[in-house]
């Protein structure tokens, strides 16, 4: 993925910025209004760079609309806001990942003082030093890791839960059988056939509920 590069005006407070003392980067001034022109043009760069996908659950958000999308700090700003304008510290997620991923470290070495720029570095699929493809595969709404840190992203960004909530999972189970069915597919480890096949029997049980006469 290609960084953003910033205009003139842009990168001149990025400059005034990062010419601070370290102990005067508050990451709280991502949210001061002098900013605004800033996240605005990471929002556009990395919306169009990513053809419109979520950086993390990979899921196109058809529309450019910047109140769709998070300017998302890959290494959270709270823990390290010395990286807070980092173009490979950048890139643009739906609101649910950049939620459910939070404040969460994802540095193999949380004390490493310059920017890590490489994937080994990390815990999670970063969007800007891996290859999507190779730790991350989608079956329809089930996602199957493919390797530790494909692991670590569906983990923290909750990314199940689109094969969740395809198979109902806002009707409550009460009985165990059902509940085995929903670790199932909620489980990131889980085979995908093993795991659509549970897809499958959860939506046959929500199914059986509809047409139950109501008690």
């Amino acid at each position: 993925m290609t960084p953003v590069q910033y205009g003139a005006a842009c990168q001149a407070v990025v400059d005034t910025f990062n010419a601070r003392e370290p102990a005067q980067k508050d990451h709280n001034y991502w949210n001061d209004p002098v900013i605004d022109p800033v996240r605005a043009e990471i929002k556009d760069h990395y919306i169009a760079e990513q053809n419109r996908r979520c950086c993390y659950c990979n899921r196109e958000y058809p529309t450019n609309n910047k109140a769709v999308w998070d300017g998302e700090h890959i290494i959270a700003k709270s823990l390290a806001p010395r990286f807070m304008f980092e173009p490979r510290n950048l890139a643009a997620s739906c609101k649910d990942c950049n939620i459910a991923k939070g404040e969460d470290e994802i540095r193999v070495d949380p004390n490493r003082k310059s920017f890590p720029d490489q994937s080994q570095h990390y815990i999670i699929v970063h969007p800007h030093f891996d290859d999507y493809d190779d730790h991350i595969r989608w079956y329809g709404d089930a996602v199957k890791p493919l390797s530790p840190k494909g692991g670590e992203l569906v983990g923290m960004c909750k990314l199940w839960r689109f094969g969740v909530a395809k198979a109902g999972v806002e009707v409550a189970p009460p009985n165990p059988l059902v509940d085995g069915l929903i670790g199932v597919m909620m489980d990131p480890q889980a085979d995908p056939l093993t795991k659509a096949v549970a897809i499958e029997g959860y939506k046959e049980y929500v199914r059986a509920r509809a047409q139950k006469p109501a008690d």
